[in-house]
């Protein structure tokens, strides 16, 4: 009989975000403000690789006003307060969704950069998916104000990192998993931080269920469900 557990949703903490080559950069942008040489910056990446992390450190660190899909029509309505906007910082978290969302948001959004532009006091962060080429935007003007921004790539993680992150969420729910089972993992999961943290939370459940020992053969099961 399985072991009735409690599904907690697997959440991305500070102590568990690894600096590394792909996210360097952008990690270093973060940590550099209020020195930016550009008042726009853009970090666009795969899913769960961290932007949502960083904006957040940057919202604590400069008391910015954060803005998502979410909530979007809330925080930027149609009659912008100019005064408001310009004596604050914003976060545009997925604004390629935004944009793509609605044709009115691209205006909204072109608003907003026009008067962060002109306050040398207010700083902007966008974070999304895709390139800023990519966006599908009809207003050339917001096209090419995003693109002046500083536009920074976090790729795709290595195969090595992928697998100390599931390791290490692994670790901290007490689950070791031995040299043999890593390389098992590495040669059969894909390339994305979705595909390691969905691995880790089916070996943190399964075997919590099950009261099953890590082994190939255990792991096995769970890449073949």
């Amino acid at each position: 009989m399985k072991q009735e557990i409690l599904k907690f949703k697997f959440k991305l903490k500070s102590k568990d975000f690894f600096v590394n080559k792909n996210n360097y950069f952008a990690y270093s942008v973060i940590r550099k403000w209020p020195n930016w040489e550009n008042p726009f910056v853009y970090i666009y990446g795969p899913n769960k690789c961290g932007k949502t992390f960083m904006s957040q450190m940057w919202k604590k660190k400069s008391q910015s006003i954060y803005v998502s899909s979410n909530n979007f029509e809330n925080k930027i309505p149609n009659n912008l307060d100019i005064e408001y906007v310009k004596s604050k910082s914003w976060i545009l978290d997925g604004v390629d969704k935004i944009i793509e969302q609605k044709n009115d948001n691209s205006y909204k959004v072109l608003n907003l950069i026009n008067i962060i532009k002109a306050n040398a006091n207010s700083y902007l962060l966008m974070t999304a998916s895709k390139s800023p080429k990519f966006i599908e935007c009809e207003l050339a003007d917001l096209t090419s104000r995003i693109m002046s921004s500083i536009v920074i790539e976090v790729s795709f993680p290595s195969q090595e990192l992928l697998c100390q992150l599931i390791k290490k969420y692994l670790n901290d729910r007490n689950i070791e998993l031995s040299k043999k089972c890593i390389q098992f993992i590495s040669e059969r999961m894909e390339r994305s931080y979705d595909s390691a943290f969905s691995i880790a939370e089916k070996i943190d459940l399964k075997s919590m269920e099950n009261k099953s020992k890590i082994t190939t053969y255990f792991l096995k099961s769970l890449f073949e469900c």
